[in-house]
């Protein structure tokens, strides 16, 4: 009886320290984004440990969102990942961007980046904001990484196309199906726009929502292993 006692006893412990523990990394609210329509999206973000305030209780929604926290973002909402890759010696990210630092808190996510194929530029300056149509090429094709999606063949007419990078065309294309963009009330799409933190969290999340809701219905494309010498 003592024993089965002193069993309980120590269950119990577990199951409360585990409470504790939890209540301890819950993330604090932000402060700063009670007035955002996409207020709810951020806070889903937040306590999926996706996204990240500048403080415990700021998330400065309206600063502009930089390359260096976009890739993250994009990184932690897809969970792409270096697993299925085999390497000789550790990469580095210094090793393929001229502008990244190895020892920076994004460099990891810019590796990870590179090698599931992301088209970003050798020269991106990770301290530069991220205009709609780079943060969304980026994210579609890491998107893309996380299974076959089936999406309808069809061609949405955008107003301002032209004003479009050539090789982001179909990424756009594939992102406005998916439903994670959409076009303004006149048809445009607003490429060159300087995304703020917000609207990227905004997007972020029907991106992720996007993958969770078809999860279950398709298989994960395997990743060919990069080998490096």
């Amino acid at each position: 009886m003592k024993k089965r006692i002193t069993t309980s006893i120590a269950a119990v412990a577990v199951m409360l320290s585990a409470t504790i523990a939890t209540q301890a990394f819950a993330a604090a609210p932000f402060s700063d984004i009670s007035s955002l329509s996409s207020k709810a999206k951020i806070e889903a973000l937040q306590q999926q440990g996706i996204i990240k305030g500048v403080s415990d209780t700021s998330f400065n929604p309206e600063d502009n969102l930089t390359a260096a926290q976009g890739i993250s973002l994009i990184v932690r909402a897809t969970q792409i990942s270096l697993a299925a890759i085999d390497f000789s010696s550790a990469p580095t990210a210094d090793g393929f961007y001229t502008k990244v630092n190895n020892d920076a808190w994004y460099a990891e996510d810019f590796v990870i980046a590179h090698y599931n194929g992301l088209d970003i530029p050798a020269d991106i300056d990770p301290k530069a904001p991220l205009t709609k149509e780079q943060f969304t090429h980026y994210l579609v094709q890491a998107l893309e990484l996380t299974g076959q999606y089936p999406t309808i063949k069809m061609f949405i007419p955008i107003q301002d196309e032209k004003s479009i990078t050539v090789d982001y065309q179909g990424t756009i294309q594939r992102a406005l199906l998916y439903k994670i963009v959409s076009l303004d009330e006149a048809g445009n799409f607003d490429p060159t726009h300087v995304l703020t933190r917000a609207e990227a969290a905004a997007i972020l999340y029907d991106a992720r929502s996007f993958i969770d809701a078809h999860k279950d219905d398709v298989a994960p494309d395997p990743v060919e292993p990069e080998t490096t010498a």
